[in-house]
């Protein structure tokens, strides 16, 4: 039963272009490294991600990415969405973190982010939802990251967490309600 539970969603996204939930098992925390989950098909078009991010402390260095495979290091994430350790959301463009508007954090905070991304352009958007704020266009059409210009396929969900040049690590984030479906092209 698990195994049909498993293939249901992939069928559904292949053939009809619907929505999916999994198979990230819900609450997922990031933590030192890397947490590597398969999206349920590789995309090789436009599709959307959105999920719901909490930093479960202030001040972390923390993100939510999108790759081509199962990373060893930070620069095999081609789409990143970070907590970074100035309290501000931020986004991987080409070769740097940036944001189209300044957008503060807070600990235990949720924050609802869709990604739109586009691999044949190698280049994604990303909208955040604040608590009790509207949606908010925090970048458009920034780069997938320098190292990851030549993918032509993305299949991963990355969580990833990071210490400080002491050591510490400040903590992680969570994510929860992670769905993806395709977006028609124009």
């Amino acid at each position: 039963m698990r195994v049909l539970q498993a293939l249901v969603p992939v069928l559904v996204l292949s053939l009809a272009g619907g929505a999916w939930a999994g198979p990230i098992p819900e609450g997922q925390e990031s933590a030192v490294g890397f947490r590597t989950f398969d999206l349920p098909a590789e995309q090789t078009g436009t599709f959307e991600v959105s999920f719901e991010a909490t930093p479960l402390a202030d001040s972390i260095d923390a993100f939510t990415g999108i790759g081509a495979m199962v990373p060893k290091e930070a620069g095999d994430v081609a789409a990143i969405v970070r907590f970074n350790e100035r309290g501000s959301i931020d986004v991987r463009n080409g070769g740097a973190f940036r944001a189209d508007q300044n957008l503060s954090y807070a600990a235990n905070k949720p924050y609802r982010v869709r990604m739109v991304i586009d691999v044949k352009s190698r280049t994604y958007s990303v909208f955040v939802t604040a608590p009790g704020q509207p949606e908010i266009q925090l970048a458009k059409n920034y780069a997938f990251r320098s190292t990851q210009a030549g993918v032509t396929t993305l299949a991963k969900i990355v969580l990833a967490g990071y210490a400080d040049r002491s050591g510490y690590f400040k903590g992680p984030h969570r994510v929860t309600g992670f769905a993806l479906k395709s977006v028609p092209t124009q």
